[in-house]
């Protein structure tokens, strides 16, 4: 890098060499080359006039010569007189004595005259007789030319350049300056526009209304606006004009209470325009001999800006007076000059230093205004990019956890988005075993194939996110509902033909699932059903791999029996004479072409036979075999063997011809897996039974049954309770979570987190009696229903046998893996009324509310606690209703904070407080935290940050050292581009940073994250006060204060009421106080509530103090009535 730039330097040293050296040899050769033709604009001739007056008429008598044989013209201009030309004493022009002319306007303007001489007046005499328009006033010197028409023109031209060429520069600078503006405007889109996109409005505004003058000035616009009075009127108007818009120009400058000087001048300047005019057209006095008067305003307002500027610049240290103070001084100094060459010059002639001046000041300032905007882009650049790596994928490029994170809280908090939004979750198979046999490079280079094929399979790449070491998720929306299983299957053809050359084999499970209204509350209910359709599809691909047929995987994809087999079913009679190898070449014949597992029981020899395939999922010894009951014993789960035994001794004790029976059978693992037997006893015609024909499948896809844990699943318990006739009276519901079972998942895979659910169904079910039934529910949940006793005591005795029954298998797997879980309880005092929905909720709550405490726990359900969370639910609701209609209900407060050593008023703390129309005020304590968790802190910190620095603006026209605190969140922090929004809304309310302290929390220093660090970088570097807040609530570490160097400490409330209190306390505070004197830093002790113990903490010697001894949080007109005033007095 450093080898380029010093080519790069060489390079431009030797291109300015050859510069040169092109430059010399030019001139060389000019020198040395003696014939040359010179061209010229200016082929006008001189004339020489004789001047005489009679009765104040100026007259200049030439006598034409020869060259006026042919036909020729004279040029001349006139100031504010009129004029007649005289040939021989015959009147051939004159101008200025028009009879249709406004009788108010006397003057006639300033403007060039070419007039045409007739052939052949050659030694004629020619005169120019000036008529004063004012006593004594006869304009300009006048020198008279002639040539062609043409010629005349040129003159013109040439005698005007340099003005001309200066005029159309500043026009030109304008323009841009207007267009910038616009931009800028179009960019914003706010209410309210940004100060600095003013300045270049104001900036535009005056730089046209200079231009135009100036090319009035030069004679320019004669040819455009060929009427002298009406040049006259566009030349004073643009003069009485140009210094409003300049000094609205300077009040976006300036910031001191001396700024509202600037404003009454523009009041001034646009008063003594409109006199003016009147006075004008009233003909009592014509504004040309009102100039003095408008210049002598342009006087005071040059020696204001002078001083105020300077003020500002250098007593206030305004960033933005100091940035315009050079542009500003040379503009100022121009336009005096050119003032006083008016006056020297007699009131004849305008000078070039204005329009000189204007350009050098627009030019600048425009350059200041791109320089600062490209440097906010860069900033912003810089932060988008840090952003941008902070919600990427390293690896992968994909959007990582964080951003999926951060989409899922925003999906909570749009609702009506949330409802047309769905998820895929996807799962490279076998991850680990890449890792493991391959190495770890081809394990990435698997997953940045699979994130690939993913980019290609679904819509938009910017919904895809990796959310785990394996784990990928789409979110999707309405439009793309229909498209997915169509998408999955893409993926999964792109995918085999591009791994088909690997050396290693690489799948993709996938599950997915679309908002439902009745099941779904939030962003995460969608993503727990698309978990659990993929870890079922993760299942079925292992029975595949365990069983090396993909027989095995049909069972889970369709579950009713088929039509043949219910056709022998239900018609048994046309089949009693068959034989017992004849039925079973039925089962052969009909097995390949059914997904269940059709059998026949022959009660005449105790044979079983059943379809083949099952032998390929469940562990039974042989599809056929004698001793049916006693073989039923090594293949159906203990539990269950018994309720077996009892149907089938029913069956053959009685008449019944129908078999229906759900129970659990045991797959190649020794796993429970829930299944359906159905089947129909055919008898003879003595009503003896001669074999049972049906089919087995399995049910645990419908969610009436789970197959890892071996429990009925929720579609059990919605049964139950919603049985017609309830058969208890009394109950509770406990709901038990296994704590940071993802985690267990990830760390150690989804087979050995099927075996930590299956040991937890194994504990809960240990611990239950009889009257107890256990459900599994989605992910990690289990539900236990007992309908003997409504006593949530009761509950907590269960979940802590069940807690004991876990730590035990814990211990005797020698603590291979440790986990807790989490308890919730809900009494339910009768079963009458009770909704499925509704008690799921509740006891969701319920658990819910015992993570939050700190998980390993058991909550039992409050009617008030949920009535919080309903009313937190509603607060938030009305919050982001709130938002989206520009904050309504929010209020800002204000808070001072005085100087301990005089008392007067250092500043305030911008407070947010917020109205419910339901609820009334709401504290901030129940509120800020509402903000926070949905991240509406963002959107509301924005506006608080308005509030706080248009207020501050305002006070600081009455005390220029005035400053706001204003609180920032580790919400805005992690989440948003706070520092932009903070350096914008300093911008727009045009105050400097050392306006503003900005106060952080410790727990916002404790996230050290990439956005954490950029921020506090930022704030050092643009010298915005840091105040470190509640300073001695958490866990408060000097070296925050050693490294981060804030400005301020603040002491926490709570802090200062036991210090005051407790002597030892005292001491404590006042070792800490000394300390932090020592190293040099500010102290702000909050809390103080009364005049003995403000005699106390004042002994301690704090830079600041503030609480209700000196004023309550209050709207900002009160605040302005209470301290502003009061300080303004003093």
């Amino acid at each position: 890098m450093k080898d380029t730039m010093k080519t790069q330097n060489r390079l431009w040293i030797t291109l300015i060499a050859f510069g040169l050296f092109a430059i010399i040899f030019c001139r060389w050769i000019y020198v040395k080359d003696t014939v040359r033709e010179t061209l010229s604009f200016n082929e006008t001739v001189h004339l020489e006039t004789l001047q005489s007056f009679e009765s104040e008429i100026k007259t200049e008598r030439i006598v034409l010569p020869g060259a006026f044989k042919n036909q020729r013209a004279i040029l001349f201009r006139t100031t504010h007189t009129c004029v007649e030309i005289l040939l021989d004493g015959k009147e051939i022009y004159q101008y200025g004595r028009e009879k249709d002319a406004p009788a108010f306007m006397k003057s006639p303007g300033s403007c060039w005259h070419i007039v045409d001489i007739p052939e052949n007046s050659n030694g004629k005499t020619l005169e120019v007789q000036i008529l004063p328009t004012y006593p004594g006033y006869y304009g300009n010197e006048l020198v008279v030319s002639y040539g062609t028409r043409g010629e005349c023109v040129l003159r013109i031209l040439k005698d005007s350049f340099g003005t001309l060429l200066i005029s159309c520069g500043i026009l030109f600078s304008g323009l841009i300056s207007l267009m910038l503006f616009l931009s800028c405007k179009r960019k914003k889109k706010r209410v309210r526009s940004d100060a600095r996109n003013e300045i270049l409005l104001n900036l535009g505004i005056f730089s046209l209304l200079i231009a135009i003058w100036s090319l009035d000035q030069c004679g320019f616009m004669q040819f455009l606006v060929p009427d002298g009075r009406t040049l006259y009127y566009i030349d004073l108007f643009s003069l009485l004009l140009f210094p409003i818009p300049f000094t609205f120009l300077l009040y976006d400058i300036c910031r001191s209470k001396y700024s509202k000087g600037v404003m009454h001048l523009s009041i001034l300047f646009m008063v003594n325009m409109a006199v003016e005019i009147i006075l004008q057209c009233a003909g009592v006095i014509d504004i040309f001999k009102l100039l003095p008067v408008t210049h002598t305003l342009m006087m005071i307002t040059i020696v204001y800006t002078f001083a105020i500027i300077h003020y500002e610049a250098v007593e206030l240290k305004n960033e933005a007076a100091r940035e315009f103070k050079y542009p500003v001084y040379i503009i100022m100094i121009f336009g005096a000059m050119e003032l006083i060459m008016y006056y020297i010059r007699d009131f004849k002639k305008t000078s070039i230093f204005l329009p000189l001046g204007t350009l050098v000041f627009i030019v600048v300032l425009i350059w200041i205004q791109v320089s600062r905007f490209y440097d906010q882009y860069v900033r912003k650049q810089k932060l988008v990019y840090l952003q941008r790596m902070a919600n990427m994928d390293m690896l992968t490029e994909a959007m990582n956890r964080n951003a999926y994170e951060n989409m899922s809280k925003y999906l909570d908090e749009q609702e009506i988005e949330l409802k047309t939004t769905g998820v895929v979750l996807l799962d490279l198979d076998d991850l680990k075993i890449i890792n493991d046999t391959y190495g770890h490079e081809k394990g990435d280079e698997a997953l940045k194939l699979c994130y690939q094929c993913i980019r290609q399979a679904f819509k938009n790449e910017k919904n895809c996110f990796r959310i785990g070491g394996d784990e990928f998720a789409y979110v999707y929306h309405s439009e793309e509902k229909d498209q997915i299983p169509n998408s999955i299957c893409i993926l999964d053809r792109i995918l085999k033909e591009k791994s088909s050359d690997f050396v290693y084999p690489l799948s993709i499970s996938a599950g997915y699932a679309y908002y439902t209204p009745d099941t779904d509350i939030d962003f995460k209910d969608i993503v727990r059903r698309s978990d659990t359709m993929l870890y079922r599809q993760k299942r079925r691909k292992k029975v595949v791999k365990t069983t090396e047929s993909e027989t095995s995987l049909s069972y889970m994809e369709k579950h009713p029996a088929d039509d043949m087999i219910d056709e022998v079913i239900f018609n048994e009679k046309k089949y009693q004479n068959m034989t017992l190898d004849e039925l079973c070449r039925m089962i052969d014949l009909i097995s390949p072409t059914s997904d269940n597992y059709p059998y026949i029981v022959d009660f005449r020899t105790d044979f079983y036979y059943i379809a083949p395939q099952a032998m390929e999922r469940f562990c039974i010894p042989k599809n056929a075999f004698h001793k049916v009951m006693e073989y039923h014993r090594e293949f159906v789960y203990g539990p269950d063997y018994e309720s077996l035994k009892n149907e089938f001794n029913d069956l053959l004790s009685t008449e019944r011809c129908s078999h229906s029976m759900e129970y659990r059978w045991l797959d190649l693992k020794k796993r429970p897996v829930w299944i359906r037997c159905k089947g129909y006893l055919v008898r003879d015609d003595e009503k003896n039974p001669i074999y049972m024909i049906g089919c087995v499948n399995e049910i645990g896809e419908k969610q009436k049954a789970d197959n890892i844990s071996g429990l009925l699943g929720e579609a059990g318990f919605r049964e139950y309770i919603n049985e017609p006739v309830p058969n208890w009276k009394k109950g509770f519901l406990l709901r038990i979570g296994i704590d940071y079972f993802k985690e267990i998942n990830d760390n150690f895979g989804m087979e050995y987190g099927d075996f930590i659910l299956r040991e937890t169904a194994a504990c809960i079910s240990g611990c239950l009696s009889e009257k107890q039934r256990a459900y599994k529910l989605m992910g990690d949940e289990f539900l236990i229903l007992d309908v003997t006793t409504d006593d949530t005591k009761e509950a907590d005795k269960l979940f802590t046998k069940i807690k004991d029954s876990i730590d035990e298998f814990i211990e005797e797997n020698d603590f291979e893996v440790l986990f807790t879980i989490s308890g919730g309880s809900l009494s339910l005092h009768s079963s009458e009324n009770i909704e499925h929905s509704k008690v799921m909720k509740l006891t969701d709550f319920a658990l819910n509310e015992a993570k939050k405490r700190g998980r390993n726990r058991c909550y039992t359900f409050a009617e008030k606690d949920y009535a919080l969370f309903l009313r937190k639910r509603e607060i938030a609701k009305e919050l982001r209703e709130s938002i989206r209609m520009g904050c309504q209900g929010f209020a800002a407060f204000f808070q001072p904070v005085f100087k301990a050593e005089n008392g007067k008023l250092s500043g305030a703390e911008a407070l947010m407080r917020f109205t419910s129309k339901k609820f009334g005020i709401v504290s901030p304590a129940e509120f800020i935290p509402i903000l926070e968790e949905t991240g509406l802190i963002i959107p509301a910190g924005r506006w608080i940050m308005k509030e706080a620095m248009e207020k501050c603006k305002q006070i600081r026209t009455v005390i220029p050292e005035f400053k706001v605190n204003i609180n920032i969140s580790q919400v805005q922090v992690a989440k948003s581009e706070v520092i932009l929004d903070l350096v914008d809304e300093i911008e727009k309310a045009g105050l400097s940073t050392d306006a503003v302290n900005i106060e952080l929390t410790e727990s916002v220093l404790l996230e050290n994250n990439i956005n954490t660090q950029h921020f506090l970088k930022e704030l050092k570097r643009m010298k915005i006060n840091l105040a470190l807040d509640d300073f001695g609530t958490g866990y408060s570490n000097f070296h925050y204060l050693s490294e981060l160097n804030p400005e301020i400490i603040k002491i926490d409330r709570t802090f200062t009421a036991n210090a005051v209190a407790d002597k030892k306390e005292y001491y404590l505070l006042k070792q800490f106080c000394e300390m932090i004197h020592r190293l040099g830093l500010k102290l702000c002790i909050e809390g103080v509530e009364n005049e003995v113990e403000w005699m106390k903490i004042k002994k301690l010697k704090p830079e600041y103090g503030q609480g209700f001894y000196w004023g309550k949080p209050c709207e900002y007109v009160d605040f302005v009535r209470q301290f502003v005033d009061k300080a303004q007095k003093k």
